[in-house]
């Protein structure tokens, strides 16, 4: 025979319903055994989900009363919603700030909006570029619209060049990794839904997440024979409108010389506006709209005027900061990494599977983009070399042999063995962990190529290359002076590999530190 129980306050969970229903339901003159039984029957509010000491997401601990939040609760929970939401946004739109970037930093250079942009020097530290070459003359686009009409690009021979998007994904290549194979050509940028004519003769490249392109070319002073000869060749590269082909206009270059340039975007609540107004003139691709309408709590609207109150740019200040240490963590403490050869500290400069970032369609890859294009201006279809002698074989590393990352009060050594197999030139350039631009030293350079006269040469044929605070004594030609106390990292190119590095048969070496831990 059961025994029979007495409900009290010790024995019963009930009561500690009760307790909260008391508070909340209009049972409080009924005896404490009745209003938990009636409760539970006639369901008036359900047990509380979480007590005073609950962890939560973010900085605050959330109350409830009979189930439901209280109003700080639910200021708080919308408060870190919108944060994550915006931090979020930020990362997903890193490319996009890229981008945007080099946008306006060209048209600060003055000329049109269809005007050829040539760095006709190599590049310098106060030129405030992504991950820039100094061994090339490049030649740039403004982003165009091609949703009006398509765009034509008479590409020359003998250059390298990509097209990418307003979300820096690749569109295709040009030069001997793309369709021209280095004789140059004329190539058609459409938008996603274009289905009128493409006459004959044309490279056709389809933008199918925005309607906004761009283009990065590259000529080569170390085949042109000059710097002089090379810009030549950059300046009869052009874009117009396809409706203007049979009689194409006269075209503007706007050569930005020795004048400062800056692509850099803004790291607080400004860069949500700019990244706003990019889908107010671009049609937002599906993996954007998530984003777009979270936004609209802290004030990004499609097609209105960006007025953020106080709480919203509290918010965004905030989210930017976050979004930027964890861009941050993903370029050089990333989880993604590719490396090579397992007793180096080198890795392949490229993590993303698609060029596009979405691998089958199957997912998007967040991640790698934003840790990747933290670095790197301009986006490739062929991200490496696949054909011996063609393209580039790059590879980054932020450490030292013994695995720290590389600081600017150091001195360092990179010894380059003879005979790299490439049959163009290898590059060690030296980048400000901050800006991904050439450190800036006052020193006047920041790479060191095989292009270089009066480098020291070891009797074996290899090259020791210093970088630090210090010209070592007899090397001060194979020195790149650093900042102290500023992170540094590199990108060894290597243009034009042969069979030994693609088939990983040849490696660098790590770099050394070759004085006291910093």
């Amino acid at each position: 025979m059961m025994k029979k129980t007495e409900l009290t306050k010790s024995t019963s969970p009930f009561f500690t319903i009760a307790d909260e229903l008391v508070k909340s339901c209009k049972l409080a003159k009924l005896p404490l055994a009745v209003i938990a039984i009636a409760a539970l029957i006639a369901g008036c509010d359900q047990p509380p989900r979480a007590t005073a000491t609950t962890a939560a997401a973010g900085d605050f601990e959330p109350r409830y009363i009979g189930g439901y939040p209280t109003e700080e609760t639910a200021t708080a929970a919308f408060d870190e919603f919108d944060y994550q939401a915006a931090t979020q946004f930020y990362i997903w739109g890193y490319a996009y700030l890229n981008t945007i970037g080099f946008d306006k930093g060209l048209a600060a250079m003055g000329g049109g909006q269809f005007a050829n942009y040539i760095h006709d020097r190599r590049i310098q530290p106060q030129h405030q570029v992504l991950t820039a070459n100094s061994e090339v003359i490049y030649f740039w686009s403004r982003a165009l619209d091609v949703s009006d009409e398509p765009v034509v690009f008479e590409i020359p021979p003998r250059n390298r060049g990509h097209f990418w998007d307003l979300g820096m994904r690749a569109l295709g290549d040009t030069g001997d990794i793309g369709p021209d194979g280095g004789k140059g050509g004329k190539y058609l940028l459409v938008a996603r839904d274009y289905d009128g004519p493409v006459p004959a003769g044309y490279h056709v490249y389809r933008s199918p997440y925005s309607d906004f392109v761009m283009l990065a070319g590259r000529a080569f002073p170390e085949s042109e024979g000059s710097v002089e000869k090379a810009v030549a060749l950059a300046q009869t590269a052009r874009w117009y409108p396809l409706s203007k082909a049979g009689t194409p206009p006269a075209h503007e270059t706007v050569l930005i010389g020795d004048r400062p340039f800056s692509q850099e975007w803004p790291r607080d609540a400004k860069a949500f506006e700019w990244l706003g107004g990019a889908f107010v003139d671009d049609r937002p691709p599906a993996e954007a709209r998530p984003h777009l309408g979270n936004m609209r709590r802290l004030g990004l609207r499609p097609g209105e005027a960006w007025e953020p109150d106080e709480r919203a740019r509290k918010i965004l200040d905030r989210a930017a900061k976050t979004a930027e240490a964890i861009a941050l963590s993903m370029a050089f403490r990333n989880r993604v990494a590719l490396q090579p050869y397992p007793d180096r500290q080198w890795e392949i400069g490229f993590t993303n599977k698609s060029p596009q970032f979405l691998p089958g369609g199957a997912y998007e890859e967040v991640e790698e983009r934003a840790g990747l294009w933290h670095q790197i201006i301009g986006n490739f279809m062929e991200k490496g070399s696949s054909k011996p002698g063609t393209g580039q074989f790059p590879l980054t590393t932020y450490k030292d042999s013994d695995g720290n990352t590389l600081n600017g009060s150091n001195n360092y050594r990179f010894r380059m063995p003879p005979n790299v197999p490439v049959a163009q030139f290898w590059q060690l350039p030296v980048y400000a962990v901050d800006s991904r631009a050439f450190v800036n030293t006052g020193q006047g350079r920041a790479t060191l190529s095989s292009t270089d006269d009066g480098l020291v040469t070891n009797d074996d044929g290899s090259i020791d290359i210093y970088v630090g605070p210090e010209a070592p004594e007899g090397f001060e030609a194979n020195w790149i002076k650093t900042n102290p106390d500023e992170g540094w990292f590199t990108i060894l190119r290597l243009y034009a590999p042969l069979e030994p590095i693609l088939e990983r048969t040849w490696k660098p070496n790590d770099i050394e530190k070759v004085n006291s831990e910093k």
